[in-house]
């Protein structure tokens, strides 16, 4: 029989006393706890399926299964990036689910089961999160918060690959991440990178060999006369993607948050 969730094992996860997880839950008045801390209670509750009997009448009862996908794209070149990646998610999430987008300025999400950030800023993804206590999965943004699943692409292994196949320096071109933490790690990863916002950007690279894992990069450049290697990630993004989701929605306890593809 499976073990029932206790305000004990939700207590435990925050971190905090049964008696703290009662106030939230019952929004008792005069106690003084940090919204961070609310917060923390309420993703733990939400990972744990834990459905106090107060808010069960509250508790959204339809079995559809509508995925909210929120983005903070800026560029034209980002914005096509987006419509490729949201038709490769289509298809790795099959017809069991249906997609429905938001852009900022965000807020309450209530007719979803999951909300996917995809290149969204870390501030962006908190104030999503805070916000809405239903599964959030970040794609191309660092949280490294246990309570969210995180996958991002592996770019140590890209340097690699790209070092083995050009046996030169080369440039690794993508667009401008929306999250700054993501930008540094590319920064710190190779050597040379050029975060891409328009297409006139692309005149100015000055390297022959170049890396990326933007198709519309990829598509863009390929009438210049350079040294492209274009690895496609939509796909195994797209599958990991779509493998959190239906973890996070079946409630199960998970050890790995972070995925690197």
């Amino acid at each position: 029989m499976e073990k029932r969730i206790t305000i004990h094992d939700i207590a435990r996860e925050a971190g905090v006393s049964a008696a703290t997880v009662s106030y939230v839950i019952n929004n008792t008045q005069g106690q003084s706890i940090s919204e961070e801390t609310k917060n923390k209670i309420w993703h733990v509750i939400n990972m744990l399926n834990y459905k106090p009997n107060v808010f069960a009448k509250n508790l959204r009862s339809s079995s559809s299964k509508l995925i909210a996908v929120c983005t903070e794209s800026r560029s034209n070149i980002e914005k096509a990036e987006f419509l490729n990646v949201i038709e490769e998610l289509s298809v790795c999430l099959r017809e069991d689910f249906d997609l429905i987008f938001y852009t900022p300025p965000y807020g309450r999400i209530t007719n979803a089961d999951a909300i996917i950030a995809y290149n969204v800023s870390k501030e962006k993804f908190y104030e999503i999160g805070n916000k809405n206590y239903i599964p959030l999965i970040a794609v191309n943004c660092l949280v490294e918060d246990k309570l969210f699943f995180q996958i991002t692409a592996d770019y140590a292994r890209l340097n690699r690959s790209a070092e083995e196949y050009f046996k030169d320096e080369y440039c690794f071109v993508c667009h401008t991440p929306a999250d700054a933490c993501l930008k540094d790690e590319i920064s710190r990863t190779f050597e040379n990178v050029a975060f891409i916002d328009s297409a006139d950007d692309l005149l100015n690279i000055k390297f022959k060999n170049i890396l990326t894992v933007s198709g519309i990069i990829a598509d863009l450049m390929k009438s210049l006369k350079i040294n492209l290697l274009y690895e496609n990630l939509y796909s195994p993004v797209c599958r990991q993607t779509a493998e959190c989701v239906n973890k996070a929605l079946s409630r199960e306890k998970f050890d790995v948050h972070s995925y690197k593809v």
